[in-house]
């Protein structure tokens, strides 16, 4: 998802994703545009905002954040907590796609040295007004990227203690998401258990 850190033409999804938006937004002469990043990770089933708004909170984020996810007043849903912050230029975005990175759960095992031990959504909120007409109607758009942690055989990774508890919640998570997707591809189904 984010590509090459050191090569340019390598970079991946999310450093693209963020170009194409601010150029796209730049052309938007007639519209107020305010865009705001967020950065989490779901790791042990236990969200956490990657991109704390201190050092305090970066020191606590390791080990006691549980965001939790209610419905907003729009009908969307959202994660209680979680910081947004104001991103004016595409700089500012990649700046916090970065410190994101940083803060990322990641351990070695067996097959990888690095291997990404949660699932990650980066979102790009944006705020659209109209510079001519009545600034009172705001368009509200959402670009959520997410980027899996890949399940694991653990008998091929040699997979112990933090490292094969951590596997288990990754395989048991992308079973349940293998669910939803199934049942929403069923168009006899009523019911899509994506809570």
């Amino acid at each position: 998802m984010t590509g090459s850190a050191t090569i340019f033409k390598y970079r991946g999804i999310l450093p693209r994703a963020i170009n194409q938006v601010y150029a796209l937004t730049a052309q938007k002469f007639d519209q107020a545009i305010t865009i705001r990043i967020s950065y989490c990770e779901i790791y042990n089933e236990r969200i956490r905002d990657l991109l704390p708004d201190s050092k305090a909170d970066a020191t606590s984020m390791q080990n006691d954040q549980n965001l939790q996810i209610t419905d907003d007043s729009r009908g969307g849903v959202l994660v209680r907590g979680l910081q947004q912050y104001v991103c004016d230029s595409e700089e500012d975005a990649l700046n916090c796609l970065f410190e994101g990175e940083l803060n990322r759960t990641f351990r070695q095992h067996y097959l990888n040295a690095t291997s990404s031990r949660a699932h990650c959504i980066f979102t790009i909120n944006i705020e659209s007004r109209s510079r001519v007409e009545s600034s009172d109607k705001v368009v509200h758009s959402k670009l959520h990227l997410v980027d899996l942690a890949g399940s694991e055989r653990t008998k091929k990774t040699h997979s112990e203690g933090v490292v094969l508890k951590e596997a288990s919640f990754i395989n048991k998570s992308l079973t349940f998401l293998e669910q939803v997707v199934l049942a929403l591809c069923d168009r006899k189904r009523d019911h899509i258990p994506y809570r």
